[in-house]
């Protein structure tokens, strides 16, 4: 006998489909049989009511049992996914360039920062006492201050450099600070002050000299660096996983769309999975931030912002895999407000249905390749010479449709 398991993940998810159409009878059984029950002891006698104290309760049992079917129903499909994924080879190369995107989008950020400060367009410097201040290149604060004392120009550059710098919260930032902030992601000020905190809870830590105060400090600039870290953060996870979420939602209209309950169930997990991965994974890179930068500290306010960039893609990795462990309690709960996300979802049903038709296709499209794959690894020799005789016959093919355009135009073009 051989050692490896077969297992077809469609078998597995139609009985997980199956289980959800029960799941929905059962649920309908014991309303009607709670209402019954209910008008049954209304229209009885009141002397004769209490006969009925004692009968079970067809809501509370019902639901129990549903409750139970439900979280297995969930078990269920979670591994159809898991066995689909592990024989998608496409699937997997596709999640190592994920990786890849992830390194190089790291490196790239890094590598504009150190460029940034290495060509000297913002310096730190360090006083007597160790403390840190900083001053931008003489060329960069005389171009800023003098598009700053023009307003129109001052406002279009700081809409240029980012929207959010026409916000009160900026207004009286200077511009220099803000290209600051565009290259390295925080203002020069929350680089010093956290550098500085940071590097004085060490010194307390080596010298047994901490003190509450410095401590409160180290909180109170880490939390303003963090705040800083936060909002880029979640924004840019948030779109991701809706757009994650809107992908999965359109594809649950293509596979479940004659299957009301399914896709009920299936598009509420696909919105708790979105929210759960965006909480875990944004709190992981901001927490990640903090640590990162806390950690650069050490070598500098360079090496603030540097560790920070790391720290965050780090605990975006730690956070999504924190996710994973929340993911089921995730999706009980928004399968619990199925309904209402149902109806919010039905607003959007045609562009999800015409986006499911084109996923369909891919998925298709993805399968076949993946059979090819399998083929090829199986037998490369014999599919080697498969795509030999495709070839061969192809250019056969070709050549004789050349052949018969030329006899045919020599035919009608013989007048000439």
């Amino acid at each position: 006998m051989g050692n490896e398991i077969s297992v077809n993940p469609d078998r597995l998810e139609d009985l997980a489909n199956d289980m959800v159409t029960r799941l929905s009878r059962i649920e309908d059984e014991y309303r009607n049989l709670h209402m019954e029950l209910a008008e049954l002891i209304n229209s009885a006698p009141a002397e004769y009511r209490h006969c009925f104290y004692h009968v079970g309760d067809p809501w509370g049992t019902g639901n129990q049992l549903v409750g139970q079917l439900s979280e297995m129903e969930i078990d269920l499909r979670m591994v159809a996914n898991k066995f689909a994924d592990a024989d998608n080879l496409v699937g997997k190369l596709y999640k190592l360039y994920e990786q890849y995107g992830a390194m190089t989008a790291l490196g790239a950020l890094m590598t504009k920062q150190l460029a940034f400060y290495g060509l000297g367009f913002t310096q730190f410097i360090k006083n007597a006492d160790g403390v840190f201040t900083y001053k931008h290149m003489a060329a960069l604060q005389k171009v800023t201050d003098k598009i700053d004392e023009t307003k129109k120009l001052g406002t279009m550059t700081r809409a240029f450099l980012s929207p959010l710098y026409l916000t009160s919260k900026y207004k009286d930032v200077q511009l220099a600070d803000l290209v600051h902030k565009k290259i390295a992601k925080y203002l020069p000020d929350d680089v010093i002050n956290y550098t500085n905190s940071s590097k004085a809870i060490y010194k307390g830590i080596r010298k047994n000299t901490l003190s509450a105060a410095k401590f409160k400090t180290f909180a109170q600039t880490g939390a303003k660096f963090a705040k800083t870290n936060a909002f880029s953060t979640i924004a840019l996870t948030g779109i991701m996983e809706a757009g994650g979420m809107g992908l999965k939602i359109s594809e649950n209209y293509s596979k479940y769309g004659n299957n009301p309950d399914v896709l009920k169930r299936e598009n509420a997990k696909a919105v708790g999975n979105a929210v759960n991965n965006t909480v875990g994974i944004s709190g992981g890179a901001i927490a990640g931030a903090v640590v990162g930068g806390a950690l650069g500290s050490m070598i500098g306010p360079v090496g603030t912002v540097v560790g920070a960039a790391a720290g965050s893609f780090v605990g975006g990795i730690v956070g999504e895999q924190a996710a994973k462990l929340t993911a089921g309690i995730a999706e009980k709960g928004a399968i619990l407000f199925k309904e209402p996300i149902h109806h919010g979802v039905e607003l959007f049903k045609n562009g999800f249905e015409q986006a499911g038709k084109a996923i369909d296709a891919a998925n298709k499209g993805i399968d076949m390749v993946n059979k090819q794959i399998k083929e090829t690894i199986a037998d490369p020799i014999g599919k080697v010479k498969e795509i030999g005789k495709g070839i061969s016959k192809a250019k056969d093919t070709a050549d004789s449709l050349i052949k018969g355009a030329k006899d045919f135009l020599g035919e009608k073009l013989s007048f000439f």
